[in-house]
């Protein structure tokens, strides 16, 4: 494994892969000895979970990120030396005037730029906010307008309204209760709707401006953190 065969994070970059340098294979050793033959085998892995960077501390997103950086360091250190590769150079008529031996550059880490890594922050964040509104409510097409109607008609009956009310009518009878009843439960509904959504709302508003602000890798993933429980 080389260094740009590891990634920090997939699955849009909500989980962060935690590498570690471990031990593959034991040193082998003389057994009337103790002396090494084969020297210990290290790699790189990832032995623990990844870290979700919803429930992660901006502090554990960081360590996870400096612990990688710190594996694909030795992970590089660890690679054979390069084998120089021949540059030959010709002048303007093709003919052959000298050749040189030059060391490849060995391969970097993964860089993802800064302006695409926020990009997909933002998106991510976006579904993120998306998948905890729908552990509330019911997100199918046009449920959001039926929603909207069912609470407009609970306003106009809790004012006095004399009807129609098509939507709370047809649940009373749907569901065997009074009108009365569902207009009382849409109204409840949703008053506490409207707290957790003005909630969401905050958290995702201020994780969108933070990634914003980023000004490195570290900070657009720590902007995640705005919506851990």
């Amino acid at each position: 494994m080389q260094p740009d065969q590891m990634p920090d994070s997939y699955k849009g970059g909500r989980l962060l892969y935690r590498w570690k340098w471990v031990q593959l294979h034991p040193a082998v050793l003389d057994p009337l000895t103790g002396d090494e033959l084969v020297p210990a085998v290290f790699g790189a892995r990832c032995p623990e979970p990844p870290l979700d960077v919803f429930d992660a501390t901006p502090e554990e997103i960081a360590a996870v990120l400096a612990d990688n950086a710190e594996v694909r360091a030795l992970v590089a250190a660890s690679l054979p030396p390069a084998k120089p590769i021949v540059v030959r150079d010709f002048d303007a008529e093709g003919n052959l005037i000298g050749e040189r031996e030059v060391i490849p550059e060995p391969p970097a880490a993964p860089v993802v730029p800064l302006a695409d890594l926020k990009a997909a922050a933002v998106d991510l964040i976006n579904a993120r906010v998306g998948e905890l509104r729908a552990a509330h409510i019911t997100v199918t097409v046009g449920q959001s307008a039926t929603y909207l109607e069912k609470q407009e008609e609970a306003a106009r009956y809790a004012a006095g309204d004399s009807g129609p009310f098509t939507y709370l009518t047809a649940e009373a009878a749907a569901t065997g209760t009074t009108l009365d009843a569902v207009a009382a439960l849409v109204r409840a509904t949703s008053g506490a709707w409207t707290a957790v959504n003005a909630d969401l709302e905050g958290k995702r508003r201020a994780a969108v401006e933070a990634v914003k602000a980023a000004d490195t890798t570290v900070q657009v993933y720590q902007a995640c953190a705005h919506l851990r429980a």
